[in-house]
């Protein structure tokens, strides 16, 4: 191995890897772009966004599996090599053929962001396996941290007088070509967990991952509570600019909001990922549905500063989702076949992402704007996803308090 590549240059390139690939955190900043450049509705721009994270759970998932079988370094380049050309693709997508973006936004620049998402969180993890928290927080972190970094760069080159939508697309994937291009060299695994080239005798492992994880009651349960996590935070974010103005925030007021976002989702990743080296993953699942109910309850009439306070709180809570579901993979199923655990757990990601979207639309009024119940629903489905986590224990633990109980008896 490169004498180069050691825990520390590794976990920078993983973050500078997830770094590059969270343009769909600044969605908001493009969207009243788009909706005017294509001339379509705001429920059909802001579904750009919720396929853009159903596709990128699919990378993600597929991208753990292929890990698990033959390491980072194949799907990482693959993976950038589809983010780029995604990027640039949709800087020619016609003005009268608004779907393509589906295609190339949607779907090449989330999926390949998906395949390298999951390589870069194992890769850290397998760096630092005694602070696994830490690691896969502070990776996860930088993902939301490029909000911070993206925010003004795009709402500035998007501008009329610079260089307007399409030639931003085309500058993002340029900027994030050479940065993956930096961080490629240094995305490689310690040489004793590294994965090997795939044999006939490794390929039912993945399979009884899968398999141990579809048996198990406890992963119905996370997934419940993961999917019902970001619901709030999928609620208010495609639309967070328009409902900012129309909350009492000015113009700049809503730029300054979205960026503080960026450092509330970094913050909340790698706070929480900490988190559950210290209270355990579980609790920290309990803790984060708490802070979601009460900020979306208080989200239906809240005005000015409040609003502005209130949503950063409900981004950090977002980011400490992302943050703590490496490790709930790894506490509830150890870390062998980390990959496709991971994965495995992101379908609730997947599942949130095309649910939320049809339920808000569902709710929502005729002209796409949220009513009293697109507050309500999100808060009462926190309020039982938090007493879900709280109960939901690993087989192992229940199995290990039952036989004490025997004991006991």
């Amino acid at each position: 191995m490169n004498k180069a590549v050691n825990r520390y240059t590794a976990l920078i390139a993983c973050s500078l890897a997830t770094l590059s690939t969270g343009v769909h955190y600044v969605w908001s900043i493009l969207q009243t772009r788009v909706m005017d450049y294509f001339s379509v509705s705001s429920s059909d721009a802001s579904l750009t966004f919720y396929l853009f994270i159903a596709i990128n759970v699919s990378g993600i998932i597929i991208g753990g599996r292929i890990r698990d079988r033959i390491g980072i370094r194949i799907p990482v380049l693959v993976g950038a090599a589809i983010y780029v050309s995604g990027l640039i693709l949709s800087s020619f997508v016609p003005q009268t053929s608004f779907w393509l973006l589906y295609i190339t936004y949607s779907g090449m620049v989330s999926f390949g962001g998906g395949l390298i998402y999951t390589c870069a969180i194992v890769c850290a993890q397998n760096w630092w396996p005694e602070k696994r928290g830490f690691a896969s927080g502070l990776v996860v972190c930088m993902l939301g941290a490029s909000t911070v970094i993206l925010t003004p760069i795009i709402n500035t080159l998007v501008s009329e007088q610079s260089l307007g939508l399409m030639a931003t697309f085309r500058a993002l994937g340029i900027g994030f070509f050479l940065l993956l291009a930096i961080a490629y060299p240094f995305m490689r695994e310690p040489e004793g967990q590294r994965a090997k080239a795939p044999q006939p005798t490794q390929t039912p492992t993945t399979r009884d991952a899968t398999m141990r994880l579809l048996k198990d009651r406890s992963y119905y349960l996370l997934l419940f509570c993961l999917m019902i996590a970001p619901f709030a935070y999928y609620t208010i974010n495609p639309l967070m600019k328009i409902l900012g103005i129309s909350r009492g925030l000015s113009e700049s007021g809503v730029v300054s909001m979205v960026m503080a976002t960026g450092f509330a989702s970094a913050a909340g990743r790698l706070l929480f990922g900490k988190a559950c080296d210290h209270i355990g993953s579980r609790r920290a699942m309990a803790l984060i549905l708490g802070i979601s109910l009460t900020c979306i309850l208080l989200l239906s009439f809240a005005r000015g500063i409040f609003f502005y306070a209130l949503v950063i709180l409900l981004t950090t809570a977002y980011g400490g989702t992302a943050g703590i579901t490496p490790v709930l993979a790894v506490d509830y199923y150890g870390s062998e076949n980390t990959g496709t655990t991971f994965g495995m757990l992101m379908i609730a990601v997947l599942i949130s992402s095309l649910g939320s979207s049809a339920v808000i639309r569902a709710i929502a009024s005729p002209e796409g704007d949220l009513t009293l119940w697109n507050f309500i629903l999100p808060g009462i489905l926190a309020a039982i996803a938090a007493v879900v986590a709280h109960f939901n224990r690993p087989a192992a633990e229940r199995e290990s308090r039952n036989e004490n109980s025997r004991v006991k008896d």
